[in-house]
């Protein structure tokens, strides 16, 4: 593909082929009627000579334009300072590369940027810049050589326009004396007519090389102020850039290139072994990495499988410490429905025993109020015992009170007739109290 991009780019700044492009649109314009001044026709196309003459001239004139524009575009490039400005005390010729590097950024085919590479790779080469003055004159006379030189084909449009005008010439003069003849001498037309074809082409082919040869001066002197201004630029660059060595004193340059020989490996070394640290220090970074990503990744799969077994230890345990809760649940309450059970026995059988007391009260009541009747003293004992069991009540002690009943009853059964009754019932309303109590 590169290939093909530079032949497109040769063809379309051929001169040839914008010449011959031009020359078909100047006699298209002339055959089409838009020229039809008779000077024009009479000079330019007259003879196919005036053809061959204005073609060639027109390949000139595109080549010199063609070489102008390249002056002009080269002209913008060459104020600026590829290099920058030289550092105190110059730079040593170990800082070609950089410099180098500093040009590449620039677009190719520039001549200020050519002309400075061969000199920075000079050198480079040469590893001095002792010579490089001369070099630089020594670049300046190649430039100005080949520039001489990129005129060839003008040149040769110079030289073959007035050779084919003096062809013309030729070819008139000798149709002339052709048509020169005792039996024509009457009608001297043809004679005319070539001799004036002779004088035509060669008139033509003077004032085109005139206006090619001024057209090559203006041109020239163009590209010489250009590659003057590319000698300046390149002077002011690289002159007093780098710092050399006296020639004559040869103990001075020899310890200067050894000591340059020595920093050169020293640097050398330095990087080789800055490049190993690195790359031990990459290894050992990557190596680190993997080995932190293999034990993450296993510490992750051992906790995970350590959780895994401790959260299923403690969901067993917790679901057997729930069965435990719930048969100790369901036990008490069982058991608590057993004493609830026995307590309502008990409160039925105090409920039942309470009853018999009272029955017995009741009947106690009954025979006291016998008593009372049968003894006035046993209203007042009545009211004694009314009191003690008030104050029995409120003090809690129930069965100091029936002891204080039954000694009172037997008191009253001591002081009336049927004494053995009272007795009985007494001693057995204590004995009922006091279980109860």
């Amino acid at each position: 593909m590169s290939t093909i991009n530079a032949l497109a780019a040769v063809v379309i700044r051929s001169p040839i082929l914008w010449g011959a492009a031009a020359a078909f649109c100047f006699y298209s314009l002339i055959h089409g009627g838009m020229v039809d001044n008779p000077m024009v026709v009479r000079y330019l196309a007259g003879h196919w000579v005036e053809y061959v003459e204005v073609g060639m001239f027109f390949v000139g004139i595109a080549a010199l334009t063609l070489r102008l524009q390249e002056v002009f575009a080269q002209r913008r490039r060459v104020a600026a300072e590829p290099l920058g400005a030289i550092p105190p005390g110059g730079q040593t010729p170990e800082d070609v590369d950089t410099l180098l590097e500093a040009l590449d950024d620039h677009e190719a085919g520039e001549r200020l940027t050519t002309r400075l590479q061969s000199a920075l790779d000079f050198v480079r080469r040469t590893g001095s810049a002792n010579e490089l003055e001369d070099h630089l004159k020594y670049l300046a006379d190649v430039e100005g050589a080949r520039a001489s030189q990129s005129y060839g084909l003008v040149r040769f449009v110079i030289w073959a326009i007035p050779i084919m005008g003096f062809l013309g010439t030729v070819i008139g003069i000798t149709v002339a004396i052709a048509n020169l003849s005792p039996s024509q001498m009457e009608n001297i037309t043809d004679v005319v007519a070539g001799l004036g074809t002779a004088f035509d082409t060669t008139a033509t082919a003077l004032g085109l090389s005139m206006v090619l040869m001024f057209t090559h001066f203006v041109v020239d002197r163009q590209e010489q102020s250009l590659l003057q201004r590319v000698d300046d630029a390149a002077w002011t660059a690289l002159a007093g850039r780098f710092q050399t060595l006296d020639a004559d004193n040869g103990t001075a340059f020899a310890m200067a290139r050894l000591s340059d020989a020595v920093g050169r490996s020293s640097a050398r070394l330095l990087e080789s072994q800055e490049k190993a640290w690195r790359s031990l220090q990459t290894n050992t970074q990557e190596q680190l990495t993997a080995v932190a990503d293999v034990a993450g990744t296993r510490m992750a799969e051992s906790i995970a499988s350590a959780v895994d077994g401790v959260l299923a230890g403690w969901g067993r345990s917790l679901q057997e410490a729930n069965t435990r809760l719930l048969a100790d649940r369901e036990d008490r309450w069982a058991s608590a429905g057993d004493s609830m059970a026995a307590a309502m026995q008990q409160i039925s059988d105090l409920v039942v025993r309470m009853d018999d007391q009272q029955r017995i009260l009741v009947e106690q009541g009954e025979i006291l109020g016998r008593v009372v009747e049968a003894t006035r003293d046993l209203a007042a004992l009545e009211r004694t015992l009314a009191r003690n069991l008030e104050t029995a009540a409120a003090s809690a002690r129930f069965e100091e009170t029936l002891n204080a009943l039954g000694a009172a009853v037997q008191l009253l059964a001591s002081r009336t007739t049927p004494a053995a009754e009272p007795s009985r019932l007494v001693a057995r309303s204590g004995s009922q109290y006091g279980k109860a109590a």
